[in-house]
C-alpha cells in the first residue's frame, strides 16, 4: 500500500491488547462490515497470532501490524519481521508507539525498508520536537499523541494539535498528520477534523463499550 492510495480523513481501530483471541478476531470483522462503502481509510490493528489469522478476510478494512523489526541478519530471534508481515497480508504498521518506542537509527531504516515493500507507515510522534525529527523521515502518517494522554480518556488540548500540525507541515507537506489520545465518541472525531487533522482512531474505546457496533458506526460517521 502508498501512501497515495489513502483516502482521507482515516481512522484507525487499534485495540492494543485489550481484545486478545476469538475476541479480537470477532471485532476486527465487525469493524471490516461496518466499514464497508465507507469512502475514508480504515485501519485494524490487533497481536500478530489475531492480525495474521484474519488479514485475509478481511475486505474493507487496511490489516495493520502493531509494531515491525527491521531483520537482516537472520538472527532476529523472537522479532516480527517486515517481510513476514508482508507475507501474511499485512498492508500497513504503526511505529514508534509510547508502548514500543524505537531509536532514530531503527525508525530512519525501518520506514525506508518498509516503503520498499510497500507497507505504509503509521509512526507516533510524542511532542512537537519528536514530530519535526520524524517528519524528516519521510513516513506516510504520523500519529501525534502526547504519551501522558494515552490511556486515559482525555483529548490533545488545541494548541498541541494546532502546533504539531504546523511543526510537520514545515517540513513536509505531503505527510498524512494524525492526531490521537482518548477518542470516545464522534464529536471527538470531528472536533479534530475541524482543527486540521487527517484522522485519528481508538483504541481502548472498542474494549469497554456495551455496543461495539453503534460505537464504530458512530466514529465512522464523523469522518463525513
Amino acid at each position: 500500500m502508498k501512501r497515495k492510495d489513502l483516502k482521507l480523513p482515516l481512522f484507525t481501530v487499534s485495540p492494543k491488547t485489550y481484545l486478545l483471541g476469538d475476541d479480537s478476531i470477532s471485532a476486527a470483522l465487525l469493524t471490516d462490515e461496518v466499514a464497508a462503502n465507507r469512502e475514508h481509510s480504515i485501519f485494524w490493528t490487533a497481536p500478530v497470532p489475531e492480525l495474521c489469522a484474519v488479514a485475509q478476510q478481511l475486505k474493507h478494512v487496511i490489516p495493520t501490524a502493531q509494531h515491525a523489526d527491521l531483520v537482516g541478519d537472520g538472527k532476529g530471534m523472537g522479532l516480527i519481521p517486515l517481510e513476514s508481515l508482508k507475507f501474511a497480508g499485512v498492508q500497513a504498521v504503526f511505529l514508534n508507539h509510547t508502548a514500543h518506542p524505537m531509536n532514530v537509527d531503527q525508525l530512519s531504516v525501518t520506514i525506508d525498508k518498509a516503503r520498499e515493500l510497500e507497507i505504509l507507515t503509521i509512526v507516533a510522534a510524542d511532542s512537537v520536537t519528536e514530530s519535526l525529527a520524524i517528519a524528516a523521515m519521510n513516513p506516510d502518517v504520523i500519529l501525534c499523541e502526547p504519551s501522558f494522554l494515552v490511556g486515559t480518556g482525555q483529548t490533545s488540548d488545541d494548541s498541541y494539535i494546532e502546533q504539531t500540525i504546523t511543526a510537520v507541515r514545515k517540513v513536509n507537506s505531503d505527510i498524512v498528520i494524525m492526531e490521537g489520545a482518548g477518542i470516545r465518541c464522534g464529536d471527538d472525531v470531528r472536533r479534530l477534523i475541524g482543527k486540521g487533522a487527517q484522522g485519528t482512531g481508538i483504541s481502548s474505546a472498542l474494549a469497554i463499550t456495551h455496543d461495539r457496533r453503534a460505537l464504530l458506526t458512530e466514529l465512522f460517521d464523523a469522518l463525513d
